[in-house]
């Protein structure tokens, strides 16, 4: 499961993503977010948002979750204390290819 925001015309943010544990490295993920991707492409986004855990955060689970965004194509953009000291979000982004219009 993944939830998408639209914050403006030419960006969406991967709000949520959800894939089962036992599903982890199947390819199910790497799918979704590349059906995202086409789909964004298609409305005309630019630019894909991700926000996660930090690396100035130990939690291993984030550091495969940043791994994972890394793999597809993400880049760290900044980490900032937007959800509060000792929960470092960092903001991730992915630009996507869209073909000019005449």
């Amino acid at each position: 499961m993944t939830l998408i925001d639209r914050h403006f015309p030419h960006v969406a943010e991967v709000h949520l993503t959800v894939v089962d544990r036992e599903l982890h490295g199947s390819g199910v993920g790497t799918a979704m977010l590349s059906a995202i991707e086409e789909d964004a492409v298609q409305r005309g986004v630019r630019l894909l948002e991700v926000k996660t855990l930090g690396p100035s955060h130990p939690d291993e689970g984030y550091a495969r979750t940043r791994h994972f965004y890394e793999k597809c194509g993400f880049l760290a953009l900044e980490e900032t204390d937007l959800w509060g000291a000792g929960t470092p979000c960092l903001i991730m982004v992915k630009p996507l290819s869209v073909e000019l219009q005449s």
